[in-house]
């Protein structure tokens, strides 16, 4: 990432500083240039590093005179809810959040929209085609089509900030959320950025709120007006729209073919066509919804006599709009998209899949290695795991020991902990949604006849976020289960972000909403933990046991690494390899050597391993050993 100083840096002209930015910075400096007051958000990659950017120059920007309001909020729901009432100051206001969050906030969302808001409100959520981090692929465009709101779909980093402006005054002219959606490309490349002034929001000394009960009060009556409104400001925001240059008609000599596309679709079709050397005609669409009509009725039209080629990530939505309207202008030429193979049915859009697609619509044989862009054949799958020294890891072993993996049935939830379902560690037979373990859970517990002990798995982080509704109905329901909280008092997976863990008690929670049985275990103690757990699923109704073991990672960070590290001594070692088999820690691996007992030893990557001790609590012949690490690395 750029330095804080740099990304936050003032500039007296528009556009005469240029810096190379994370799509994610980029929207951040936006931002400030926009003279934004308030956002609000809940960490999930790949949108994260927006608001921790903003966070990270808190200072930067109080030296500045910038007054942002920053939130970090229990969940998306309450995120969205906070914006809401914060827009009422007439003040500009971003909510941030992944795709997944936003059906966390959906109820929220679908009912401000009848509504509308007072301030500028835009929503940015960003989307994760291939679930790079994420347990569903879903496409947000059908979202705005639900609730009949403008989306902006940027094609790249720069586009991403410069669509910031003009959603912000679609959201201010129509009085109405507005989305910007991007996708994880966008969040992560990078682009030569152009800055430009920074406004610092004008927020009056003596706040004055203009509240409208008959508008903002949804109860039936209101709400059947509200309606009207709606769908009148449509009308208005689709007129408006038409004059948007974010569609628009690029021209091409080769018209057997012409293309539609949109948002990042249009950057791998740029550089697919560019290299095949094409000259094509092409559609850019940036704003997606209102669906723009009449210029892509002009350009069915223009070109009547092509086919036509329909180009996007995710789902057919575009596809869908598209062929919907060629058979209300009577277009008779033929519509090629994803049901004809051009893009791939799932995952991310790549230039190799577009060229493969292109190619054989085009009856083309093309040269694919000479994109150097090109992702490789040559890379093999790289699933995630826990890091090492993970506290995870360690309550793991230890639910393996006290409860058999064959007698019990676990549900596990977002979070590190999710990796642990992998074997050998088998810590999660189901898995939904952020804070769903517990409903699962409790619903298994309620099976008639079901003998095995249930176990919800959860973090500390989700348990605030949606983890204490579903408590709650354990506790109501009289379910009998073992919630195990993971408590690394971080949370880790999207960047180490605040949660309010660091100032309310998980027991003392637990204890309020009826829990009998709440006690705390010290993760990177396995034997005792153990223990806990044996007498904890013995348990007849709900317990819950907190497993406090901080992220290795942040430890590290704040104290650095001990001097203390582990080896195998390969002398005793008797080759059972228990070590892996029962933990699979990174740093521990299959090793080409042999002891004198012709046994194949493990060794420990010193570089990896973050001497957390594990590995000697595991080994059941106490041949891994503490060593001075000066010693073993000969410093």
């Amino acid at each position: 990432m750029a330095k804080l100083q740099d990304i936050f840096q003032d500039v007296k002209e528009v556009g005469k500083k240029n810096l190379v930015l994370l799509g994610n910075e980029a929207i951040a400096r936006g931002i400030v240039e926009l003279g934004v007051a308030g956002v609000f958000t809940y960490p999930g990659t790949p949108s994260s590093e927006i608001p921790t950017t903003l966070f990270m120059a808190k200072d930067v920007l109080k030296q500045k005179g910038y007054d942002l309001y920053l939130e970090w909020s229990t969940n998306e729901a309450v995120a969205l809810e906070s914006a809401y009432g914060f827009s009422f100051s007439g003040l500009r206001t971003v909510f941030i959040c992944k795709h997944v969050g936003l059906n966390v906030a959906a109820d929220a969302f679908l009912t401000l929209i009848n509504t509308g808001v007072l301030g500028g409100l835009v929503m940015i959520v960003a989307e994760d085609p291939e679930m790079h981090s994420s347990q569903n692929e879903q496409d947000n465009r059908w979202y705005t089509k639900l609730a009949n709101i403008p989306m902006f779909e940027p094609s790249d980093a720069r586009e991403a900030k410069e669509m910031l402006e003009s959603a912000f005054e679609a959201s201010e002219k129509f009085e109405t959320p507005v989305i910007l959606r991007t996708v994880t490309r966008i969040a992560h490349s990078r682009a030569d950025i152009p800055l430009n002034p920074i406004t610092n929001p004008r927020i009056p000394v003596d706040m004055k709120l203009k509240i409208d009960p008959s508008r903002f009060v949804c109860v039936p009556g209101n709400a059947r007006q509200n309606k009207l409104r709606i769908l009148e400001r449509v009308e208005r925001i689709s007129k408006y729209m038409v004059g948007s240059n974010w569609n628009r008609i690029e021209q091409g000599k080769q018209q057997e073919y012409s293309i539609i596309t949109s948002g990042s679709a249009y950057a791998y079709t740029r550089e697919v066509i560019n290299h095949l050397e094409l000259d094509f005609p092409v559609l850019k669409i940036g704003v997606s919804h209102p669906f723009p009509k009449k210029i892509v009725g002009e350009f069915l039209k223009v070109y009547s006599s092509s086919t036509i080629l329909i180009i996007e990530e995710a789902d057919s939505v575009l596809e869908t709009f598209v062929k919907k309207l060629s058979f209300e202008e009577n277009f008779l030429g033929k519509i090629i998209g994803r049901a004809e193979g051009i893009t791939p049915p799932h995952g991310e859009l790549t230039t190799r899949k577009l060229l493969k697609g292109l190619s054989r619509v085009l009856n083309q044989e093309v040269s694919i290695p000479s994109i150097p862009s090109i992702e490789s054949d040559l890379l093999f799958s790289r699933p995630p795991v826990l890091c090492p020294g993970c506290p995870h890891r360690a309550t793991f072993y230890a639910l393996n020991k006290a409860i058999p993996k064959r007698h019990r049935i676990v549900s596990t939830d977002i979070g590190c902990y999710t990796l642990g379902a992998s074997p050998p560690l088998n810590a999660g037979h189901l898995v939904i949604c952020m804070g769903s373990s517990l409903g699962i859970g409790s619903g298994i517990s309620q099976i008639p006849n079901q003998k095995d002990p249930v176990v919800a798995i959860i973090g500390d982080s989700t348990f605030w976020h949606t983890g204490l509704p579903g408590l709650v109905n354990a506790v109501y329901n009289n379910s009998k289960l073992l919630l195990l909280v993971v408590d690394n008092a971080a949370t880790a997976m999207t960047g180490f972000q605040p949660n309010p863990g660091e100032k309310l008690s998980i027991a003392e929670a637990a204890k309020g909403v009826g829990v009998k049985y709440v006690t705390e275990v010290d993760a990177f103690d396995p034997k005792s933990s153990l223990e806990v757990m044996k007498e904890a699923v013995k348990f007849d109704g709900v317990s819950v046991i907190i497993s406090k073991g901080e992220c290795r990672i942040q430890f590290v960070r704040r104290e650095g690494l001990p001097d203390i590290t582990y080896v195998v001594e390969s002398s005793r070692c008797v080759g059972c390899h228990a070590c892996i088999n029962r933990i699979a820690c990174p740093a521990i691996m299959w090793s080409d050597q042999k002891n004198e007992k012709g046994k194949v030893i493990p060794i420990i990557d010193q570089f990896l391993c973050a001497r957390c001790g594990l590995c000697s609590e595991v080994c059941p012949y106490d041949v891994i050993a503490p060593k001075n690490v000066k010693e073993v690395l000969g410093e």
